[in-house]
């Protein structure tokens, strides 16, 4: 084919070589590679700066050395490591504040906080509960206008006196709506030394001031009482001695100076008991610490300064701290002599009577055995004759017993007993039967709860005396009749025997004295038969046998005697 002439040939224009293009592009990238690397050095020294390290420099730390160190990293891993101990820390805060707070709720006192103007910052519930009353809330308002009404001073204004002093300040007894506080006010500064805040805490001590109040009236009536007893034991007709716990002597009143021959109370020293001039009595106040019993008595002779000696009963009893330790005792001494007196004059009389009256009760006897034998007289007057002697010859034989065991008992030698174990069921019913062959106006009710009886270790001879005894005043003392009630129990361990009667009864004085020898509650010509020994051989044969009597009565009603004695098994482990 055949080109068109004179066609112009246009040459394209030549392209950069590969080396120019190489050349180009590594310009380009070491530019982008200066200007990445001192973006990151700029921004790693403005994490430094944060962190507060100097800053680095290219001749310290070269720019491939800078990649290989990873400054960012090690700044990032320190801000972790700040970030998780900021953590911790508000932790830490949060839970202080929580404490403070609780304490500032729960503590005793009412708490409140005031700025500088005397405006409340913050107040605890005992501010609320001891000023306020009610669900009034007074945050940001005066103290002075919603606490004191205005109603005190600058001198007993606690926050005035904190301000004006800047430092801690206390009233006590501050008074507000009949209560009484030890006001405490303590102001807070900060590092220049300016107050910023004023915390007051108030402690209520109203309850406090009324026991001190009650403290006082009561050491008062204290001193009037000590004075009366203090009158009242120096002229008492006994002798009356008071030791504390180191034997000092701390009273003691004329009387008993009389009997010991000494005026101890003109000795301005404190006096020990070995200044007593009486070895006895000095003996007993020694021993008054090792005695189990808190009160005992012992019989003393005294020689009073020109007077006849005399027998006194000296009463000791001991005295207990609240721990139950020593702390003194206090000595009674009453004297005795005409009682003592009175009581050989009977003893001599019961020994005397008893050996004097059994042999014309033997006689009686003996001739009352020959009558029953005599033909004179018809039968219902010989049986009736027999029957009058034979129940007085008794009656004497009763008389002789009783005066003999009480001369045993007064002597000293006591009454031999064998304790065995016995049914008391038993023994009960068997006196009982005696005594209702005797009468037909009372009704004996024996009552013993256990089918199996109770068994009791006692003497049979003295233990049917007492039930004898005790029921002979029963049949006695009830002259209408009635019943007669023995109950038989067991509790515990421990037997009581009840009885019960419902005749005519004693007064109080009358059971105190009960167990009194020859002591009679109606000694008048129309009185009731007796020599006024039972109860009293009663409650020594009870004691001998490790029991214990008791009598219960009311005038009209009736009287309740009560036997108590160990059960046999009991008596064993003893």
């Amino acid at each position: 084919m055949m080109q068109p002439q004179n066609q112009e040939i246009i040459r394209k224009p030549e392209e950069p070589s590969e080396l120019e293009l190489l050349t180009e592009e590594n310009a380009r990238l070491k530019n982008i590679n200066r200007e990445a690397f001192d973006y990151i050095r700029s921004k790693v020294n403005c994490l430094l700066e944060v962190v507060g390290t100097k800053n680095l420099r290219p001749e310290e730390l070269d720019d491939h050395s800078l990649i290989e160190f990873d400054p960012i990293g090690i700044v990032a891993q320190t801000f972790q490591h700040i970030l998780e101990n900021l953590q911790e820390t508000n932790q830490k805060l949060h839970f202080a504040h929580d404490e403070i707070q609780t304490v500032f709720e729960t503590v005793g006192a009412a708490l409140l906080v005031l700025s500088p103007q005397g405006k409340v910052v913050s107040y605890n519930q005992k501010i609320r509960d001891l000023m306020l009353g009610g669900d009034v809330d007074f945050l940001g308002k005066r103290c002075k206008d919603n606490i004191c009404h205005t109603g005190i001073d600058n001198e007993r204004c606690i926050f005035e006196c904190v301000m004006l002093a800047r430092r801690e300040q206390h009233l006590y007894d501050w008074e507000l709506d009949g209560r009484s506080f030890d006001v405490i006010g303590r102001p807070m500064l900060d590092e220049t030394g300016n107050i910023t805040h004023v915390v007051i805490a108030y402690q209520d001590v109203s309850a406090r001031r009324d026991a001190q109040s009650s403290l006082l009236q009561a050491l008062n009536a204290t001193q009037e009482a000590n004075a009366k007893i203090h009158g009242i034991l120096r002229s008492a007709a006994d002798g009356i001695i008071v030791t504390d716990s180191s034997d000092n002597i701390v009273l003691i009143n004329r009387r008993a100076e009389e009997l010991i021959g000494y005026c101890l109370s003109r000795q301005d020293s404190t006096i020990q008991i070995d200044h007593i001039p009486h070895k006895e009595l000095v003996q007993l106040l020694r021993q008054a610490p090792r005695r189990e019993q808190e009160t005992f008595t012992e019989d003393l002779t005294f020689q009073p300064a020109g007077h006849s000696p005399c027998i006194c009963q000296v009463r000791v009893t001991v005295i207990k701290s609240a721990e139950n330790k020593f702390n003194g005792c206090v000595m009674l001494l009453h004297d005795v002599t005409e009682q003592r007196t009175i009581d050989r004059m009977k003893n001599e009389f019961v020994s005397t009577a008893a050996h004097e009256l059994r042999t014309p009760l033997a006689t009686i006897i003996g001739y009352t055995d020959l009558m029953m034998m005599e033909n004179d007289f018809s039968a219902e007057q010989k049986t009736e004759f027999i029957h009058q002697i034979q129940k007085k010859a008794v009656r004497l034989g009763d008389i002789v017993s009783n005066l003999l065991d009480i001369s045993r008992i007064e002597s000293g030698e006591g009454v031999s007993l064998e304790l065995k174990p016995h049914r008391f069921d038993q023994l009960c019913k068997e006196v009982i039967k005696n005594f209702q062959l005797q009468t037909n106006d009372h009704n004996f009710v024996l009552e013993s709860p256990r089918p199996s009886g109770v068994t009791v270790s006692f003497d049979r001879f003295a233990m049917m005396q007492i039930i004898e005894n005790l029921l002979s005043n029963a049949v006695k003392y009830s002259p209408n009749g009635g019943e007669i009630r023995i109950s038989c129990q067991l509790e515990n361990g421990i037997c009581l025997l009840a009885i019960s009667d419902q005749g005519i009864g004693m007064t109080s004085e009358q059971v105190l004295r009960i167990y009194d020898k020859f002591y009679r509650a109606d000694a008048t010509n129309t009185a009731i038969s007796g020599t006024g020994l039972g109860m009293t051989i009663v409650k020594h044969l009870v004691e001998a046998q490790s029991g214990q009597v008791s009598i219960t009565s009311s005038l009209g009603k009736g009287t309740t005697v009560t036997i108590t004695l160990l059960a046999a098994d009991q008596m064993k482990s003893c």
